[in-house]
């Protein structure tokens, strides 16, 4: 109410200034994940605030989200810091993922319906166009692995598999996978469809864990590369050991 009228509908919202809609702890990750916020640096909130133009308890917010994704330890009295990216933080992430996945997936192959391996396939389909842009890469085969996973009545094991894919696919934007990776991907993949249609469970299993196994492999040796600096040639790609599921 101004001067005894009604203040015109709309005129607040055109005041207010243009905001990103990325979340923030997105924000930060990626710029983690890029070197801008380097390796082992502390995280202080009042720069952080100033930096993403917000207040510190969203900062705060976002760096313990952060935390129990693995790119920030949090010392007790002590403020945060960006964890450095190594391949020990890989394997942890991995051997995680190599017990849980193969738990998640066997109540899917259990009741898996048509409808279910009709949504795989689209998915796959898409997959083996080979999209060049890592980004939507990783997002459809978090969008397969999720057909498969997302329904699991266990929400603790299904939060703790999202927070280690952030990471992984963070990592991944850094470190893309291998040509031969990719090929190897797909047929990982047809092999998890074609146990799931038989509803065999153990072998299913067997897949999903050589599956993030065979990733684990694929991520640590890119690192390796980007270590000593010189990328393999294409054909030296094409070996490496990280081939199909038998």
């Amino acid at each position: 109410m101004l001067n005894g009228n009604v203040e015109p509908a709309g005129a607040a919202r055109q005041a207010l200034p243009e905001v990103s809609f990325q979340p923030l702890h997105e924000r930060i990750r990626e710029d983690i994940i890029n070197g801008v916020l380097s390796e082992g640096s502390w995280l202080k909130t009042h720069d952080l605030a100033r930096r993403y133009e917000v207040s510190t308890n969203p900062i705060r917010e976002a760096l313990h989200q952060l935390s129990g994704e693995g790119f920030v330890i949090i010392h007790r009295n002590r403020g945060a810091r960006v964890r450095t990216l190594d391949e020990t933080f890989v394997r942890n992430i991995f051997d995680i993922r190599a017990l849980i996945e193969p738990y998640l997936v066997s109540l899917f192959v259990e009741q898996a319906t048509e409808e279910d391996l009709a949504a795989m396939e689209q998915v796959q389909v898409r997959i083996e166009e080979r999209p060049s842009d890592q980004i939507e890469l990783d997002r459809l085969d978090d969008a397969f692995h999720g057909i498969m996973y997302d329904r699991h009545f266990n929400q603790e094991a299904l939060a703790i598999r999202q927070r280690h894919s952030e990471a992984v696919r963070g990592l991944a934007r850094r470190y893309p996978v291998s040509p031969a990776r990719r090929v190897a991907m797909i047929q990982e993949h047809r092999a998890i469809m074609e146990a799931v249609a038989r509803h065999d469970v153990k072998a299913t299993q067997d897949i999903v864990e050589k599956h993030a196994r065979a990733a684990e492999r694929n991520l640590i040796q890119r690192m390796r590369q980007a270590i000593k600096g010189s990328p393999p040639a294409w054909s030296e790609q094409l070996n490496v050991a990280d081939g199909p599921v038998a």
